[in-house]
């Protein structure tokens, strides 16, 4: 970072970024309400349209949709790492924009570009968590990374985290569904990181934070910097995935100056690098917005 650079964004950058994330949610929410009369072989909007194509998300194998009051079932698989399924419940036509306005629910609406990419890494990169105590901060309503880990390492314990209790409550589904607990000890709570009771008992108690697409909005930024620096253990590592989108990511680099060791890679993986590549060829592709950068913290 320069540093010349401003300590905080200018309104017009805020009023700006505030209208290109809303944009986003209202394509999310407006095809949600188109496909409410299409038939029940129709695939529901859970991700974004700006993924990069490293995961595969299919109706399972035994059924064209399966559906139940509140939620949707999709297998998702890897077609470079054959071995790695999960099926995954996403939450459906129950939010409107008032509901889904501020930070602690924008998990709710799909899976992100840097959630999709965030699990990816983690899934080639599992060495990183062997014997490790992992935490993912702001997982949504799927909390893919934790469930990455969980799947193809050799973590210790595995803990899926987010502020909102609606998601919380779907992970939960998703981690006994999928019968996980019996293969890696995993659980999932809601923590608030502007709500230091939700985070008490975890003093210095986690190797590895895992954070994806957390850093947009100004209220509760600095909270989570500081409930990161709590956490994390003395030696533990923090890997957050997000893209720059204006000047929220260094907003957020600013904050953590003085307490991690900050090391930033736009450049972390081959398979991201080309999908980005081709996705610059689209006039409707925002790399600004969308494309996510590798931030890797650790404490001073």
């Amino acid at each position: 970072m320069d540093d010349g650079e401003e300590k905080s964004l200018c309104p017009e950058d805020n009023q700006l970024i505030a209208r290109t994330r809303w944009k986003l949610l209202a394509k999310v929410l407006q095809k949600t309400g188109a496909e409410n009369g299409q038939s029940s072989s129709q695939l529901a909007p859970t991700t974004s349209r700006q993924l990069y194509g490293l995961f595969e998300w299919d109706v399972l194998e035994s059924n064209l949709f399966w559906q139940d009051n509140c939620g949707q079932w999709l297998q998702c698989c890897s077609f470079n790492y054959p071995h790695f399924s999960l099926n995954v419940r996403f939450l459906i036509n129950q939010f409107s924009i008032d509901e889904l306005t501020g930070f602690n629910n924008t998990g709710n609406v799909c899976v992100w570009p840097s959630e999709e990419v965030l699990a990816y890494y983690c899934m080639k990169n599992n060495y990183v968590f062997k014997q490790k105590t992992v935490l993912e901060l702001g997982g949504g309503m799927t909390c893919l990374a934790s469930f990455a880990v969980a799947k193809t390492s050799d973590a210790m314990l595995v803990a899926c985290t987010d502020g909102n209790p609606a998601s919380v409550e779907n992970v939960k589904r998703i981690i006994e569904h999928n019968n996980l607990s019996s293969t890696c000890p995993i659980t999932a709570q809601v923590l608030d990181w502007k709500n230091e009771s939700s985070f008490k008992e975890m003093e210095s108690m986690w190797d590895v934070i895992l954070c994806a697409d957390c850093l947009f909005f100004d209220d509760g930024r600095e909270a989570l910097v500081d409930t990161m620096r709590r956490i994390t253990t003395r030696n533990g590592l923090i890997l957050i995935m997000a893209p720059r989108r204006g000047r929220t990511l260094d907003a957020f680099l600013e904050l953590c100056h003085d307490k991690f060791d900050i090391y930033l890679n736009e450049e972390f993986d081959s398979d991201v690098t080309r999908s980005h590549q081709k996705k610059l060829l689209s006039p409707d592709y925002n790399s600004d917005h969308n494309y996510p950068l590798l931030v890797q913290l650790k404490k001073r």
